[in-house]
């Protein structure tokens, strides 16, 4: 245990990129959601059919045919303006969230993506493989830690930081419009539409690791075995392979197949599109309720599916590939 540590700590001190770059990103959206609770939505308030009561000391200084109107002006708004339910509250809350987690999410992909495929070959051009293998550890343990951190610890890490993130705005909110008639428009802190969206934030990241392991075991073998430019090693087979189709055949089985590798998992959640409401927003409710989206989300499709373990056993081959070329190359 204490070996895999040592492992996941040198990981995370030679490729700080893995935290920083997600830190950074995460620090720019919280600054934009501040810029936007603190001085962009109180600019348009009263804007957009929103119903503000009215200041008192005003109000006092108008005659009272003027307040009668007024009164008279905000009834009637009142009585066409939708106020939100408890439950779409939490609804707003809820896909906030996920909202927020997708685009911590995607940004961690990419920095995964350009970490998998320097992770073996940095450490040959910095000779820094020299040191690591003067040590009693094995080629394997040093290969499965890279693994780990890119499929399980950076991902789940992305989506509980994208939590700790959504609780640091909906802080922020209170703050701001605690006591407010702004806050009757907004949704409140909800414990369990936080975990309602956590649960869903979860599944999906484990169906997107099962699924694309492959996809990091081939990034492994190309950072193993490029001896230089190992980005263009990665990348340019797939690439070429898909303009040879295109140009001999006239298809795009391979681009479609590459597609299917990436995002394919999603059906395999077995979620209804009725949950979402697709093109039936009859009312003036946007959003599906995520307790509707939950009941729909079935994971059984992630593990009895042959595609996820097919895929996972050809990353476990690729990924002992990668193993034995890092334990025999001739330039280590």
């Amino acid at each position: 245990m204490n070996t895999a540590l040592i492992h996941i700590r040198r990981e995370f001190w030679e490729h700080r990129s893995l935290w920083v770059a997600p830190a950074i990103w995460v620090g720019l959206i919280t600054l934009m959601f501040t810029y936007t609770i603190f001085a962009v939505i109180p600019n348009h308030i009263g804007k957009d059919g929103i119903v503000i009561e009215p200041d008192k000391q005003t109000m006092s200084q108008l005659s009272e045919n003027d307040r009668k109107d007024v009164e008279k002006t905000i009834a009637e708004a009142r009585e066409h303006h939708h106020q939100p339910t408890a439950e779409e509250k939490d609804t707003f809350f809820a896909f906030s969230y996920l909202a927020s987690t997708a685009v911590v999410t995607l940004f961690t992909i990419i920095v995964v993506f350009f970490y998998l495929i320097d992770c073996l070959y940095a450490e040959r051009r910095d000779r820094s493989i020299l040191f690591w293998k003067s040590l009693p550890i094995s080629d394997a343990q040093v290969v499965l830690s890279k693994l780990a951190v890119a499929l399980v610890i950076v991902p789940f890490g992305a989506i509980l930081v994208a939590g700790v993130m959504q609780l640091v705005i909906a802080v922020m909110v209170w703050l701001r419009f605690h006591g407010t008639p702004m806050w009757v428009e907004l949704p409140e802190w909800s414990l369990l539409a936080w975990f309602k969206s956590m649960v869903v934030s979860l599944v999906v990241g484990l169906g997107g690791v099962l699924w694309c392991a492959p996809v990091a075991g081939y990034l492994l073998l190309a950072s193993s075995w490029a001896r230089k430019n190992v980005f263009l090693w990665a990348v340019l087979p797939p690439v070429a392979l898909c303009a040879l189709e295109g140009f001999f055949l006239h298809s795009t089985q391979v681009l479609q197949f590459i597609g299917w590798r990436l995002f394919g998992f999603v059906k395999l959640l077995h979620l209804n599109p009725s949950a979402l409401n697709v093109g039936t927003h009859d009312s003036k409710e946007d959003l599906p309720h995520i307790t509707d989206v939950m009941s729909q989300l079935d994971m059984s499709g992630l593990f009895t599916n042959m595609d996820v373990w097919a895929g996972v056993a050809v990353a476990a081959a690729l990924v002992f590939v990668a193993i034995r070329l890092r334990r025999y190359r001739d330039d280590s």
